[in-house]
């Protein structure tokens, strides 16, 4: 990591993530030898619902990013389909999954069309996606996943949660009645809807000083990795 002696810029709306892929930069000033979501790993939230019995059949993992969580599904033994919309994340995500020797359908799509997966899926995980789409983006990207899903398949999906201080470090944060109101009846079955923390890397200083003066109360696990505020979403499509 490098970094300036000026404080850091970010705004997480103006993100391009094919840019931070290829340069680890998602602010001015701060370039990272890893992404925020890049935790190497999947996430806590995901091996829970795992471990509970809440995935089965064939899985799409949208946003899979470096592929953290379509690499640890598809060494269970699932058959996982991983897309993002930046090529880099998807080449980092196929050699990933080669080193560690799992078959893993990666690609690069858009998240708001899906389109040549049409009633393909049994599962979909979904995590720190839906807070980077916009309201007109959530739109289509909620239709494209009715149309890829099977009727009775399941949508997990993480996404920051609306407060104070998430403008800092979201893109489009949500409220719960955005998503109570999106995913519910006739299209959805909602089975849960919580709050809870997603795990991001350790932040670098710059990072950690500017959400600091933006106001931002930061809580850390044992690790030292940083805990943001999130909605846990699980609902299964009518």
């Amino acid at each position: 990591m490098t970094e300036s002696d000026a404080t850091p810029q970010l705004d997480p709306a103006a993100i391009d993530f094919e840019q931070a892929y290829r340069s680890g930069a998602v602010a001015e000033g701060v370039v990272m030898d890893r992404l925020p979501w890049e935790i190497g790993k999947p996430q806590p939230l995901l091996v829970e619902f795992e471990r509970a019995g809440r995935i089965c059949g064939d899985v799409l993992d949208i946003g899979c990013g470096p592929g953290d969580s379509s690499i640890y599904l598809a060494g269970l033994g699932y058959r996982v389909t991983g897309l993002d919309l930046a090529p880099t994340a998807v080449e980092r995500a196929r050699a990933r999954a080669a080193e560690c020797e799992v078959a893993v359908s990666f690609a690069i799509a858009d998240a708001t069309e899906l389109a040549g997966y049409d009633d393909r899926f049994d599962t979909v995980v979904s995590s720190a996606l839906l807070h980077c789409l916009d309201q007109g983006q959530r739109a289509a990207h909620v239709a494209a996943l009715r149309r890829v899903m099977r009727p009775g398949a399941r949508l997990i999906q993480f996404c920051f949660a609306r407060t104070e201080h998430s403008d800092a470090y979201a893109p489009h944060s949500i409220e719960e009645s955005e998503l109570s109101g999106t995913f519910d009846l006739p299209d959805w079955r909602r089975t849960a809807l919580r709050p809870d923390v997603l795990t991001a890397i350790t932040p670098p200083p710059p990072i950690r000083e500017m959400l600091a003066g933006r106001g931002v109360p930061l809580e850390f696990d044992e690790e030292g990795a940083l805990l943001l505020p999130v909605w846990v979403l699980e609902a299964v499509r009518i």
